[in-house]
């Protein structure tokens, strides 16, 4: 992610290793799933065109390829998201692994949204003002995710601005209640353990 930007622009080359960063996404979130078939299925298959098309338009750059090829990775992402939300919850006792899938969570988050203002822009040029490439739309989605807000790349239409604010809120409440659940659950499993602990001292 941090790298992308800079490699992206350094040629062929750069354009291609870009485009395998981009694959490592979901070839990870296919292997972490292998037991659910279907999901690992429906991963590869959203996860074929967004990379195949993101390849073609190394060789072909198109602006119509470009847009097809971001809404597929936005709906990649969107299902990513989804699953890694389920088994969030569904862990009982914090792990590292919990740790890791929240912190992956908010990022593929902002990614996704970086994704949705992309194809915003793509269908509607001068959505967002400030812009020099599209790739300042990563930055200006994790500014907004993160509600620090420089406004050096702002929403100019309408629907551009009601998404910052759905995007902006929806990183201040996905903190509040990861946070409120996390801490929730060591306070509930420090009480389970003082609870067996005064009990085998009472044996």
């Amino acid at each position: 992610m941090l790298v992308n930007p800079f490699i992206r622009h350094a040629g062929k080359t750069g354009y291609f290793i870009a485009t395998l960063f981009l694959a490592m996404i979901p070839l990870a979130s296919y292997f972490a799933l292998t037991e659910d078939r279907k999901r690992a299925i429906t991963i590869l298959l959203l996860a074929a065109p967004f990379v195949i098309l993101d390849g073609l338009n190394m060789f072909f750059a198109n602006h119509n390829l470009m847009v097809v090829s971001n809404s597929f990775g936005t709906i990649l992402y969107f299902y990513i998201v989804i699953l890694l939300v389920k088994n969030l919850l569904s862990q009982r006792v914090i792990t590292a692994n919990l740790i890791y899938c929240a912190i992956s969570i908010y990022l593929l988050i902002g990614i996704l949204w970086a994704g949705i203002y992309v194809v915003l822009e793509g269908i509607s040029p001068g959505s967002f003002t400030g812009l020099s490439e599209t790739t300042d739309l990563l930055y200006f989605s994790f500014v907004t995710l993160t509600t620090v807000g420089y406004g050096d790349v702002s929403p100019l239409s309408i629907l551009a601005k009601r998404l910052a604010v759905f995007e902006a809120a929806m990183g201040g409440i996905y903190m509040a209640i990861i946070i409120a659940m996390i801490v929730g659950r060591y306070m509930s499993l420090q009480a389970e353990q003082d609870s067996e602990n005064k009990i085998n001292l009472k044996k």
